[in-house]
């Protein structure tokens, strides 16, 4: 077994959150090591941890093989092909399932988002937008979401260049349904379709935030052409802040909702931009022809480019920064009425300060995907509120 075999071993190892991996790996030194005596780690791993990953890797041979009948490729944190800006992110996936090209390190990715409720306006400035960063050479990184996502991938096809999309579901659980055909033709023109996520697991609005860290993790920057206040792609532009990528906007109808957040982001700061062109000024890149997306066309590793800092976009990272520390960790709150028991278990776990997701699995005992949808009702209500990174915490009092 190679160590990338027993890195998926891991991931795809149920009730073995990110954290409980990560401390294993980082006492054993290699997920090998993990995966040949689990018992050695129980201490990270918990001892339904140790029994779920022993049950796992009696099954190894079967869940590779049926991993590579369905054409997936595995990309371990520090194998060749991994996005080398992604590693260097603060919390990095240890594991990437690949369809299509497995080489992800692309010299010039760069992330198009927005809203899934785009106006004409957005979706045809998202698609000419992304049309002319794929002929300059730039791969288009995007969500495969209806909406902005979908236009952006359709903006690269149309140049023959790049494209890849993050899924924040597995790839046997593809969704929207809606945008298959789109699926099937970013693979049959040589592009990548992703996830950190292993076989069977289902979309959910926890994972399409996590999903986010890893586009603006993978990029040299991120657009958005459309959004909300309240979006996905506002979560995207705090995960890119954290990790000091640059953020760009394209400004709309101050009229239209869909607006609100690239003018919000340009008044604290973001590169304005209205066509393919201010990106390559302001990432200093020199258009140049595209490497061709061409069926089953196998590309060698281009040379990784060091981690660009870029210009502090510094009220925007500030705002951000303020809003992290603004976590209330002072006198007990009363817990609101109308919680159910799970509710109040989330609560409590909160009072003493923010968590994330997964250390809010082990706090309360609730099942993961129930806490995701739970955690989405408690943020609707104004209850709690997420942060950078899937984290959570009490909302500010009086909101």
């Amino acid at each position: 077994m190679t160590q990338t075999e027993a890195m998926a071993l891991l991931v795809m190892t149920k009730g073995l959150f990110y954290k409980m991996r990560e401390a294993a790996l980082l006492r054993a030194g290699s997920a090998l090591a993990v995966v040949d005596e689990p018992a050695a780690y129980a201490a990270e791993l918990g001892a339904q941890g140790v029994a779920a990953l022993r049950q796992t890797a009696e099954r190894a041979p079967e869940l590779l093989h049926s991993l590579a009948r369905e054409g997936v490729s595995l990309l371990a944190r520090g194998d060749a092909g991994y996005p080398p800006r992604l590693l260097g992110t603060h919390r990095p996936p240890h594991l990437l399932f690949c369809l299509g090209q497995a080489d992800l390190t692309d010299r010039f990715p760069f992330a198009v988002v927005g809203t899934r409720r785009a106006s004409a306006y957005g979706l045809r400035q998202t698609r000419a937008i992304a049309r002319e960063l794929a002929a300059s050479g730039v791969c288009v990184v995007s969500g495969l979401a209806v909406g902005i996502d979908a236009q952006a991938h359709r903006g690269a096809l149309d140049a023959r260049g790049r494209t890849v999309a993050v899924l924040g579901s597995a790839l046997d659980r593809f969704y929207p349904e809606e945008n298959r055909p789109l699926l099937e033709e970013i693979l049959a023109r040589g592009g990548s379709v992703v996830t950190e996520y292993p076989p069977g697991t289902p979309p959910g609005r926890y994972t399409f935030l996590e999903r986010n860290r890893i586009i603006a993790g993978m990029s040299l920057g991120v657009l958005v052409t459309e959004g909300g206040e309240r979006s996905g792609a506002q979560r995207t532009v705090r995960e890119a802040l954290e990790e000091g990528r640059e953020i760009f906007a394209l400004p709309g109808n101050v009229d239209c909702a869909t607006a609100r957040l690239p003018n919000s982001l340009i008044a604290e700061g973001a590169h304005l931009i209205t066509r393919g062109a201010d990106v390559l000024r302001a990432l200093v890149i020199e258009p140049a022809p595209p490497q061709r997306m061409e069926p089953a066309a196998q590309r060698q590793p281009a040379q990784a480019v060091p981690k660009r800092r870029g210009r502090a976009n510094d009220r925007a990272a500030e705002a951000a920064l303020a809003e992290e520390a603004g976590a209330e960790t002072t006198a007990p709150r009363a817990i609101p009425q109308g919680l159910d028991a799970d509710g109040r278990a989330v609560w409590t776990a909160l009072q003493a300060g923010e968590l994330d997701f997964d250390a809010l699995c082990e706090k309360t005992g609730i099942e993961a995907q129930k806490l995701g949808a739970l955690l989405t009702m408690m943020e609707m209500d104004g209850h709690v509120e997420s942060r950078p990174g899937l984290r959570y915490a009490l909302a500010a009092q009086g909101e």
